[in-house]
């Protein structure tokens, strides 16, 4: 599957750090913050989740020489959560305790991680509260936890949701999810603390402008968030706007699962990477 690389790297940093700390201070230097992913997930050993672990801090150190601060992305299956919930913990306390001029972001994965993962972000958070969390807008408990985190002081990250779930869990017409993002986003904006609103979506990022400009949303309280790679007009085009601009930036071996689940667990995401290429190519955008 070596032939995907070339397609794959235009949205990944790298295969390794020695590729990815220049294209992180190349993002940086360019007026954009990121959030960083060491890609991988669903380690089956401890020591798979050591080496993880070990790849963090390593990432950590090698970043020390840029005067900036990162937002890191974590999985918490990637640190051993399906292997022990404490020994995965104590993992994420460790890389907290050693990140802590610079914020981290637990990522959802699927349902059966959400509970779990969202009171170890609670647990660690009391301690370290550079902790912060991921919410997906299309399940249908998001609207409460939304209303927890923000009462509980802790940053969030909305993106929509990328893994199919069943009715029961989560909303499935993309009419209902981009309503619902956008009622969670809104409530973030007037509420949150130093939210992450991710989306490429126009008619959000559109609907959203306006809601900043009714409510006079202070552009330094909330950031947007974009895939690294993906709509690169628009980022540029948001930043020339004033606001905090994100760039969510995968790196590492497991660069083929990344690349491949994002174009083949929903139908949508084929269709929104063809599409997304296609309009930045050819300059088509609402936002000017």
């Amino acid at each position: 599957m070596k032939f995907l690389y070339p397609f794959a790297k235009r949205f990944i940093a790298g295969p390794d750090i020695k590729t990815a700390v220049p294209a992180i201070r190349k993002i940086q230097q360019s007026g954009y913050f990121t959030s960083i992913d060491i890609l991988g997930e669903s380690v089956s050993t401890r020591q798979q989740a050591e080496d993880a672990k070990i790849e963090y801090l390593k990432l950590c150190e090698s970043l020390d020489s840029i005067d900036h601060s990162f937002d890191f992305s974590i999985k918490l299956s990637q640190l051993g959560l399906d292997i022990d919930r404490k020994f995965c913990t104590d993992n994420l306390k460790q890389l907290a305790q050693a990140m802590g001029n610079h914020t981290i972001r637990l990522d959802m994965e699927g349902s059966a991680h959400t509970q779990h993962t969202l009171e170890i972000c609670e647990e660690v958070h009391r301690t370290h509260p550079h902790i912060g969390q991921a919410i997906q807008a299309y399940l249908l408990r998001s609207e409460d936890d939304v209303r927890r985190f923000i009462e509980n002081g802790i940053s969030l990250r909305l993106c929509k949701g990328a893994y199919k779930e069943p009715t029961d869990i989560a909303l499935q017409s993309m009419d209902e999810i981009r309503a619902n993002f956008l009622k969670l986003a809104y409530q973030l904006l007037k509420e949150g603390h130093q939210p992450s609103i991710a989306t490429h979506d126009e008619n959000l990022l559109v609907k959203l402008l306006d809601f900043i400009t009714q409510e006079k949303i202070e552009p330094e309280s909330f950031y947007f968030e974009m895939l690294y790679g993906v709509r690169r007009d628009l980022q540029k085009i948001l930043k020339e706007k004033g606001y905090r601009v994100r760039i969510y930036t995968p790196y590492g071996k497991a660069w083929l699962p990344y690349t491949l689940r994002r174009l083949v667990e929903k139908k949508e995401n084929l269709l929104f990477v063809i599409t997304h290429l296609f309009r930045e190519t050819l300059g088509l955008r609402k936002l000017h």
